[in-house]
């Protein structure tokens, strides 16, 4: 069934254009272009969502955003608002249209598709599967021309599919040159991906970056189905995991702190939470699980893995400190973004003075990129902050000392030293953890206890005496939130 969409607007051609495009993606669109006709559409019908315009009359954006709060308080609202001279004033902001109930504003000018993009990030994986129009048996294969930046990438193998393929997949047939082999809406065909993995030898199928949203939570639904299963061996429940988790950090890098990226970041993070809560065996995989993927996206999932492995270790871990550690830690090097270009692909030990200064710096700009999302708590900001700080003072960007860090972000710190080991020379995880004692220069970064707990992260957790004790003098928790 079609989702139902209501948009408002002054402007007659707008709102036609907007219908039209909204049709073709297989919405319902009702138009009306003042607020009392609004009202009134809304008294007599159910809408997914409605779009207004800040700009209509007859009824202000304001009054009809406040009969909906009284009257339909679940009702889904994007107001998008003309000029960017009216939020840079102060006169519109996000702030004072979400105490009047709106999900999200959005500032023209944009072209119409980005409609497309403003409503899926809304949309549940419920109203994703509702919203797709099924057809029988696969459409014909399509070949495409765009650049390559437009598109995602997963391995053949660990590509999965609901019955009517939720949107489009690709191979890709040379620079810039895709071939469309299943579209949004077909019967997914098993045999179609295998003849191409088996007889053409293809190892990666594509899907455009538009559609990463609906890929983030159709896969974290099948890992949250797979980590319930206990039939399926716990690698591929922490591979399916590695690939929502890549593709979510992926999004965040592209799409910045949307604030449905942020919601969608915390149902991966209670995925990771239910991973590393269930699995009495997991420490197998954690011995030997090998990603030597240099993207940040990989290091993000493994520093999260084994950071949030590392605090179930303790009594005092809980849901709150897991999720939060996991959030933290797939956003932990986002102040990379803000660095100078020829710094990507760098490493410390490479850089000149002047350039590792510089690189010192993305633990503060990280905390800028997220300073203004008032979906990500003290805590977490607090951990992007000090992720590279050490407990013997060592660390930056403030050489901050033992109880100075929270243990958190020390965790953090040790977690991420060890990925860099482990990914950049190649290493089993158990060598980079034997690498890492063996220095005792470096190990003099963490909190011994912290040590001992991520010796037991590869320990069978029957063996283990766990202490109700937190490391000495270490707070976990900032003890406010923003």
């Amino acid at each position: 069934m079609a989702l139902k969409i209501l948009l408002v607007d002054p402007d007659d051609e707008w709102l036609s254009n907007a219908k039209k495009f909204l049709v073709a993606q297989m919405y319902e669109v009702s138009i009306v272009s003042n607020g009392r006709d609004a009202q009134l559409a809304l008294y007599n019908d159910k809408f997914f969502a409605v779009v207004m315009n800040f700009a209509i009359e007859n009824h202000s954006c304001t009054q009809v955003l406040k009969f909906i709060k009284s009257n339909y308080t679940n009702q889904r609202v994007i107001v998008i608002v003309n000029e960017k001279e009216l939020v840079d004033s102060g006169a519109v902001t996000e702030e004072k249209l979400q105490r009047l109930g709106v999900a999200e504003m959005a500032v023209k000018p944009f072209e119409i598709p980005y409609l497309k993009e403003l409503l899926e990030g809304h949309q549940s994986l419920g109203d994703l599967m509702a919203g797709v129009t099924k057809k029988e048996g696969t459409s014909e294969e399509l070949e495409v021309s765009l650049t390559d930046e437009n598109f995602s990438k997963i391995k053949i193998d660990e590509f999965f599919s609901s019955q009517a393929v939720l949107f489009d997949i690709y191979i890709k047939l040379k620079e810039n040159k895709y071939l469309k082999i299943l579209h949004a809406g077909d019967s997914f065909s098993k045999e179609r991906i295998d003849k191409y993995k088996n007889d053409k030898k293809i190892e990666s199928l594509y899907f455009h970056n538009s559609d990463r949203r609906k890929f983030i939570q159709y896969n974290n639904f099948l890992a949250k189905k797979l980590i319930n299963n206990k039939v399926v061996p716990v690698y591929n429940k922490v591979n399916q995991l590695k690939n929502v988790s890549e593709k979510f950090i992926e999004e965040v890098y592209t799409q910045g702190m949307k604030p449905q990226v942020i919601e969608q970041g915390r149902e991966v993070c209670e995925t990771v939470y239910q991973l590393i809560e269930s699995q009495p065996d997991l420490y197998t995989v954690l011995k030997s699980f090998q990603n030597f993927d240099p993207t940040a996206y990989a290091h993000s999932f493994l520093v999260t893995l084994y950071s949030t492995a590392i605090i179930k270790q303790f009594e005092w871990q809980s849901k709150t400190t897991i999720e939060t550690t996991a959030m933290a830690c797939m956003f932990h090097d986002i102040g990379k973004m803000l660095l100078p270009k020829e710094l990507n692909g760098m490493i410390p030990k490479d850089m000149n003075p002047e350039q590792l200064e510089q690189y010192k710096k993305h633990p503060e700009l990280g905390l800028q990129v997220v300073e203004s999302s008032r979906a990500i708590n003290n805590s977490i900001k607090q951990i992007i902050l000090q992720h590279h700080e050490a407990y013997d003072g060592t660390g930056f960007p403030f050489e901050r000392k033992g109880n100075k860090i929270l243990t958190l972000a020390n965790i953090v710190c040790l977690v991420d030293d060890f990925v860099h080991i482990m990914i950049d020379d190649k290493l089993q995880p158990t060598e980079a953890l034997r690498k890492i004692l063996t220095d005792k220069v470096r190990v003099k970064r963490y909190n011994s206890i912290l040590i001992e707990k991520f010796i037991n992260v590869f320990v069978d957790p029957d063996k283990i005496h766990k202490e109700n004790a937190l490391p000495s003098n270490s707070r976990v928790l900032q003890k406010k939130a923003s």
